[in-house]
C-alpha cells in the first residue's frame, strides 16, 4: 500500500475530509496538545476533553478527585484547578490523577476528528515517539492542525510539515497532499528556527503579551518526552498498542 500523508490546517476544512480508516494527529501546539503530551508523561492516567468550561465543572461534581484545567482565550478559567500552561502539570500534580480539560481550539477539534481509525495527540514533545507509532499503523495518515478559532495557524502547520519531512525520510513512496507539500516546505524554510517561527506567530505574539511567552519556549521543545497519548472513546491515556 502507498501511505497517503494530508494535513488539515483548520477544523472548519474536516467537512471536506474522510478520516474513517486513517491515523489522525490532532495538533494544537499553542498549547492544548503539548499541556496533554506534557501531562500523561508524567503519569495523568486520563485526560478527558470536552467543548465547555460548564461541562468540565458539571463532571468534577459527578466524580471527585478528578482535576479541571485549561483555558478560554488563552486564560485560565476561574474555578479551574490548572490552566493550560504545560509546565502546570508536573508529576506531583497529576501522577495518578484523571483530568479533564477544555481549551478553545484543540478540545474542538478533537471532538471533531472521532471517526478516525487512531486519533493520536502531537507535539514538538513527542515528535519522535509520535512518528514512530504512525509507522507501525500502516494507515494513511492525516495531520489535523486546530488553528486559531478556524484560521490558519503557522506553529500547528509547522509541526505538520516537520512530521511529513520525517515520513519523507523514512518512506520515499508516500504519497502527499497538496497541503502535506505546503506544510512540509513551511517546516524545510524553518526547521532551523522553530522557536522563533512560535513566537512570532499570531497566537505566540498574544500569548507573549498576556505574560505567557515562557510556554512558547516550553512548546518548541523537541523530544522531551517518549510518549504517544492516544483517544478511545472520549478519553485520553497512554497508546501502549504498538
Amino acid at each position: 500500500m502507498t501511505r497517503s500523508i494530508d494535513v488539515i490546517f483548520s477544523p472548519d476544512l474536516l467537512p471536506f475530509a474522510c478520516l474513517q480508516g486513517k491515523s489522525v494527529v490532532v495538533i494544537d501546539i499553542l498549547r492544548a496538545t503539548t499541556t496533554i503530551t506534557f501531562a500523561i508523561a508524567n503519569g495523568a492516567t486520563s485526560i478527558q476533553p470536552v467543548l465547555t468550561p460548564e461541562q468540565a465543572f458539571a463532571i468534577r461534581q459527578e466524580q471527585s478527585g478528578i482535576l479541571i484545567g485549561g483555558e478560554r482565550h488563552g486564560k485560565p478559567v476561574t474555578g479551574f484547578n490548572l490552566g493550560n500552561s504545560p509546565s502546570e502539570y508536573q508529576r506531583s500534580v497529576v501522577f495518578g490523577k484523571s483530568i479533564v480539560i477544555t481549551t478553545t481550539n484543540g478540545t474542538r477539534t478533537m471532538h471533531a476528528c472521532m471517526s478516525a481509525d487512531w486519533l493520536f495527540i502531537g507535539s514538538f514533545l513527542n515528535l519522535g515517539s509520535l512518528i514512530r507509532v504512525l509507522d507501525q499503523t500502516n494507515n494513511h495518515v492525516a495531520f489535523v492542525c486546530s488553528g486559531r478559532e478556524g484560521q490558519f495557524c503557522t506553529e500547528d502547520a509547522l509541526f505538520a510539515g516537520a512530521c511529513v519531512n520525517i515520513f519523507c525520510q523514512i518512506d520515499n513512496e508516500v504519497c502527499l497532499t497538496d497541503s502535506a507539500k505546503t506544510a512540509q516546505l513551511l517546516f524545510q524554510a524553518n526547521h532551523q528556527r522553530v522557536f522563533e517561527s512560535i513566537r512570532n506567530s499570531d497566537h505566540g505574539r498574544y500569548l507573549a503579551s498576556i505574560g505567557l511567552e515562557s510556554d512558547l519556549e516550553f512548546c518548541s521543545l523537541v523530544d522531551l518526552v517518549d510518549v504517544v497519548p492516544v483517544m478511545i472513546g472520549d478519553c485520553i491515556s497512554l497508546c501502549d498498542a504498538f
